[in-house]
């Protein structure tokens, strides 16, 4: 068994985290302004193969899926189930067949668990320009114009964009938001690790809106400000990531940033753990549990009161990672995963994935009082040691909606047992733990949709935080504005950095 979650962001995952908003999935035959192609008039499905592929899809779910009523009772999930299953009464596309099904996957309410289209459509929609030539940045929920990728630049940044191809952007996003995943009834998580990323949002948008290659846009520079109405085309994925490149080099240059980092701000350690991913450090030729040990020994050698780590974006990756960063900050024993289950250590659907011979061990698995498998010999799992050195000085860590997976599993410990102080916007990461780590790609045999299925149930060693369904909300909640983004001012950090000198 791995000990990395599959943390790999892929952009054709569009899923939702309300059961309440699966009806929204009819409403996205809307008609978008523009210059369109219509993918649901191409070759239609049977209804029997769209009910054959409906029923493989959800006895995997039931047999598999160890997460699949962490946030929802059965009753619920089968009635969501039944709801589509009804909708499956005429010939469809794949496209009008991923709307129906994408929304009930995510109803799950799972960040790791998501549906897309078949790899051919997938390529399809590569060479086509339907991709919004801007990034979007959003505060408060209303989206800003962040960088021009337009094929003629000059439309001024930091406006509000208020309206879309003829719909007002709230409603543009209130019908987005049910096809992007996150863990229970986290929104931060869906502004940015979806409708943030230039490339998931026209993806999400063609499959909402249909394929739309010539945008409509009006903003504002204030509030009261009249708005004012561009025209642009679209740019396909190649032309989007040439524009970005050319454009906003600083952009290459972050991503060539070290996984992890200490700098000093003034008198201040800041530590910016950017992933826990083993295989990215393996790349940087950086020996991870070596570097902690060296900061922590500098750290200790200069006499530090206090140390800001930031893990704003950081979407996980090598699960005992997370729990060894902890151990630098606890000065007795602690326990870090209370339970690590699996729903079998073999499955019947397998031949349908990318992993047809997947099975567990029976060794390292163990049959418990819930009528499902414990998960032995994880190493975050028993009584976990500190390990020295130990930081004994204040703690204050930053994160944001991008902080997910084996992150918010460091965060909620760490929380829990009272070490550390939080700042930024509540994380992305399920309080009290996740489905992830051991998973595959079941590809539809009808319609080629494929969706991600986890495995493995994560609990935490926590306690005592409501609501069970969101994630870990800092004590001192700072959001930059648009203003803030724009110059490139970091007013999280700085709450960090007042408060580690105090």
């Amino acid at each position: 068994m791995s000990a990395a979650k599959a943390t790999t962001h892929h952009p054709w995952f569009f899923t939702t985290s309300s059961l309440g908003l699966v009806a929204l999935a009819s409403c996205v035959l809307l008609a978008a302004s523009g210059s369109a192609q219509n993918l649901d008039s191409g070759p239609t499905y049977a209804v029997e193969a769209l009910r054959e592929d409906f029923a493989l899809l959800r006895g995997a779910l039931e047999e598999a899926h160890a997460g699949l009523y962490r946030y929802s009772t059965k009753a619920d999930i089968d009635r969501m189930f039944a709801a589509a299953e009804g909708r499956l009464s005429e010939p469809m596309t794949e496209l009008a067949f991923l709307r129906v099904v994408a929304p009930v996957v995510a109803g799950i309410n799972d960040g790791h668990t998501g549906t897309g289209p078949s790899t051919a459509l997938s390529a399809h929609l590569d060479t086509l320009p339907i991709l919004l030539p801007f990034t979007l940045r959003f505060v408060d929920e209303r989206a800003y114009l962040f960088q021009d990728l337009s094929d003629a630049p000059g439309i001024p940044l930091g406006g509000e964009l208020t309206n879309l191809n003829g719909m007002a952007m709230s409603d543009v996003v209130a019908q987005m938001l049910p096809f992007i995943s996150s863990d229970g009834r986290i929104r931060t998580a869906k502004f940015r690790r979806g409708l943030e990323r230039p490339t998931t949002f026209g993806r999400l948008y063609t499959i909402v809106f249909g394929v739309t290659t010539e945008f409509t846009l009006s903003y504002r520079q204030t509030p009261s400000d009249a708005p004012t109405t561009v025209t642009v085309p679209g740019v396909t994925s190649a032309q989007l990531q040439a524009r970005l490149g050319e454009r906003y080099p600083q952009e290459a240059a972050a991503q060539g940033r070290p996984p992890i980092e200490l700098t000093w701000v003034d008198d201040v350690p800041v530590l910016s753990v950017r992933t826990f991913n083993g295989g990215t450090y393996g790349q940087a030729g950086i020996d991870y549990p070596r570097f902690l040990q060296e900061t922590f020994a500098e750290l200790e050698a200069r006499g530090s009161s206090s140390l800001v780590i930031d893990v704003r974006g950081n979407g996980g990756g090598t699960d005992p990672y997370g729990m060894l960063l902890a151990a630098h900050l606890l000065d007795r024993p602690f326990e870090y995963y209370r339970a690590l289950e699996i729903n079998a250590p073999r499955f019947s659907f397998l031949d349908y994935t990318n992993q047809p011979e997947w099975a567990m061990a029976d060794s390292s698995v163990r049959r418990n009082e819930r009528g499902v498998y414990d998960v032995l010999g994880h190493p975050n799992l028993g009584i976990k040691q500190p390990v020295e050195p130990v930081f004994g000085g204040a703690v204050i860590i930053l994160i944001d909606g991008g902080s997910f997976s084996a992150t918010g599993e460091f965060t909620s410990v760490v929380h829990h047992l009272g070490r550390a102080t939080f700042v930024g916007e509540e994380g992305a990461a399920g309080y009290y733990g996740n489905t992830s780590g051991a998973g595959v790609l079941l590809t539809l045999p009808q319609t080629g949709l494929r969706i991600r299925i986890p495995f493995m149930r994560y609990s935490c060693a926590v306690s005592g935080y409501e609501p069970a369904d969101r994630g870990l909300v800092p004590e001192h909640e700072v959001i930059p504005t648009i203003e803030d983004l724009l110059a490139e001012r970091d007013p999280a950090l700085d709450v960090a950095l007042e408060l580690a000198r105090r």
